[in-house]
């Protein structure tokens, strides 16, 4: 009977571990996927008039740089809860002008970190090409 009530505890261990195992993929997973919609959006149909190589070398800023897009969004994200809730009744117009000003400044934030990652993007292609027509002996 002892070895019996060992391999229980053994195998609940296992199941036990599994289970953990299994909670912190799911986990990393979620929240690995819950922004990347965002940033796809972002990298995608905001700049898809750009050159393929701009727009990868975008795709690769937003990378280095998702700690800064991701506060960015989020801050617009919760600027955007307060204006909800401060538009509910009974209308108290100070907060609501002052939730919008949040929202307003909140988007130019979002704004002027897209751009100046657009303006590194069109930079880095541009001495690439430069580059690339300098080896070559053309001229543009």
């Amino acid at each position: 009977m002892k070895r019996l009530t060992w391999l229980r505890w053994v195998l609940l261990a296992i199941f036990v571990a599994s289970l953990l195992g299994n909670v912190f993929s799911l986990g990393y997973i979620f929240k690995r996927e819950r922004n990347a919609p965002a940033m796809s959006i972002l990298a995608e149909v905001a700049f898809s008039a750009y050159p393929d190589d701009v727009r990868t070398e975008f795709r690769r800023l937003l990378r280095e740089n998702r700690a800064q897009t991701v506060q960015a969004l989020r801050q617009l994200r919760e600027a955007r809860r307060a204006l909800a809730s401060a538009s509910a009744p009974p209308l108290k117009e100070a907060e609501v002008t002052k939730a919008m000003a949040d929202v307003r400044a909140a988007t130019d934030a979002l704004q002027r970190l897209m751009q100046n990652l657009l303006l590194e993007a069109l930079r880095s292609t541009d001495r690439t090409r430069a580059g690339a027509a300098d080896m070559s002996g053309t001229v543009n």
